[in-house]
């Protein structure tokens, strides 16, 4: 429904030249439409304005605070509201003290909402000013009911088929009584767990006694059944009948795709098969095609390290890396980093394998190994199209970073990934690869190097005191006495283990004129290490203990992660 608050906001992108009449006339009729959308989405989704325009013009229009939102600010007790009521109107609570709720909206404060609120909850409403894409990225990793799919129903009881917990004999007994399920429908329980428990990889291992199935969830591995060994044969041919994988192939490491829906989300899978002693294993990538494309500020970046990743995004050309280990969430942040400069009058190009996100605003290749298209070749073929931005999957051979740092020379911005152990040993890894200094000291502009970690749950934070021992071990000792951290106890929203969510732990390297003499002589890793740190840069354990002091991880993460 058209509100006057919403005319107002329309109005106010029209005259400052976001919105031309046309579009503004087409703001208009498709708000007066809606039953579900409000301007926000209309605005960003339908009419192509920048989420950040929107919350921009909102916070002036309606002299709000602009609030750049993290899942780190918010603070405020868990259902204040219905879900309901923060599904509808699109609001987060962020902040609680005292008489007042700080609450983000995405659409204009409109008076009757604040009252309405205001009467819910007994406080005074404090409105800001948030992004579109910051709300989704809430509303997609809160587990508050936002996420239909908690709430779809198991159909298969793993703990009765669990050869570890109900004993050899009892699927002997299942059996006889015509209770074990099909494949297809045990396939579909797996996914289906491995969604709800929002995990990225699914692990399928024969072993010598059982099929053990195991999930990635925040880079931790958990065990979720161990089924009979008499499963194995048939499961697997469910899954390379979905993945489109030969059948009679068991000799050599396969791969295949497919899509699957649940509760009106579509998801990608990507199977890699590979053949062991006790047969093939499986291991299944969770793609989730439904999820919004990722803001740079939802990366978990700090406020230094954020300006200096833009910085090297609004560098004409150059080539800008994203390192980190398998599993590092690189290809998030090089999303985040292509989706900054969607507004940016750019053309953009992809070559990727596969493509995990559609992009409309960039034209997209899919390398296709079969086809001779690699990722070299496709470099070389995207150049001929005049490309102001070229986003790479991955750099992992001599003759794709040539390609690439070829395609930097000649006045492009290039993006891409690789595999590391941090930001400076990027360097003498890409040399080692093939790549000339001569190539590589005058096109590299920058490294960002990361890793995950699990977020303490905000639900169950509790505050401590640590020993002298972990803060020594940690770094820390200076703080000792004065020192508090947090951990969490442990409740049903983060399933007992008192970590909810993960975030990412950043070293970032701006490359200048002094570093790129250093890599044309080949100089050593500690040479590189000496000069950069005289320049400011800080390794990832600094940006683990920022993040450790605030209560956004644990100590025992710090470690874990970090060693």
């Amino acid at each position: 429904m058209l509100q006057e608050e919403d005319i107002r906001l329309g109005k106010a992108l029209l005259t400052q030249g976001y919105l031309d009449k046309v579009r503004y006339e087409k703001f208009n009729r498709l708000l007066k439409e809606s039953q579900t959308e409000g301007a926000a989405e209309i605005l960003v989704e339908q009419l192509d304005v920048s989420d950040d325009v929107v919350a921009d013009v909102l916070s002036r229009e309606f002299q709000i605070p602009f609030v750049v939102l993290s899942p780190e600010l918010i603070t405020a007790p868990p259902k204040l509201f219905p879900d309901v009521v923060l599904q509808k109107y699109r609001i987060v609570p962020i902040l609680s003290s005292g008489v007042e709720l700080t609450v983000g909206f995405i659409n204009p404060p409109a008076k009757q909402l604040v009252d309405m609120l205001r009467q819910d909850v007994k406080m005074f409403i404090v409105p800001v000013a948030i992004t579109l894409s910051a709300y989704n990225s809430i509303a997609h990793s809160e587990p508050s009911g936002f996420d239909e799919i908690k709430l779809l129903p198991s159909k298969i009881n793993f703990e009765a088929l669990d050869s570890q917990k109900a004993g050899p004999g009892r699927f002997a007994e299942l059996q006889r009584a015509g209770k074990v399920p099909g494949a297809e429908a045990l396939f579909e329980e797996i996914l289906l767990r491995g969604i709800k428990n929002n995990a990225t990889d699914i692990h399928i291992e024969p072993t010598d006694v059982s099929l053990r199935v195991r999930l990635n969830n925040d880079g931790v591995i958990e065990h979720l059944v161990a089924l009979p060994k008499e499963l194995y044969e048939n499961l697997l041919n469910i899954i390379k009948a979905r993945a489109g994988i030969n059948s009679f192939e068991k000799k050599k490491p396969q791969d295949g795709r497919f899509s699957a829906t649940f509760a009106k989300r579509t998801f990608d899978f990507r199977v890699s098969l590979v053949p062991t002693l006790d047969g093939e294993r499986a291991a299944i990538r969770i793609l989730n095609k439904s999820s919004r494309l990722l803001n740079i500020h939802d990366l978990g970046l700090s406020a230094e390290n954020l300006s200096k990743v833009q910085y090297l995004l609004r560098r004409p050309r150059g080539l800008l890396l994203v390192a980190g280990p398998s599993g590092s969430g690189k290809t998030s942040t090089l999303y985040a980093g292509i989706n900054e400069l969607r507004a940016s009058q750019k053309v953009v190009m992809t070559v990727e394998n596969p493509v995990e996100y559609r992009l409309e605003f960039a034209g997209q290749v899919q390398v296709d190994v079969d086809s001779k298209l690699d990722f070299a070749n496709a470099i070389r073929a995207i150049m001929r199209q005049n490309p102001d931005v070229i986003m790479l999957g991955e750099i992992r051979d001599a003759e794709t970073g040539v390609a690439a740092a070829e395609a930097a020379l000649t006045g492009n911005l290039v993006i891409s990934t690789m595999l590391s152990s941090d930001a400076l040993s990027s360097i003498p890894r890409l040399t080692s690869l093939g790549i000339s200094p001569g190539w590589l000291a005058p096109t590299l502009s920058g490294i960002v190097y990361q890793q995950l970690a699990r977020k303490v749950c905000r639900y169950c934070k509790e505050e401590y005191t640590p020993s002298h021992r972990i803060l020594a071990t940690a770094g820390l000792e200076q703080l000792v006495g004065s020192m508090i951290l947090y951990r969490g106890k442990g409740c049903t929203k983060c399933g007992g283990d008192g970590y909810l969510g993960r975030t990412a732990l950043h070293e970032v390297l701006i490359v200048d004129d002094e570093m790129r003499d250093l890599i044309f002589q080949q100089a050593s890793l500690m040479k590189l290490k000496e000069v950069a740190r005289s320049k400011g840069f800080e390794s990832i354990r600094f940006d683990a203990a920022k993040k450790l002091v605030s209560g956004i991880i644990s100590v025992e993460e710090y470690f874990r992660v970090l060693g």
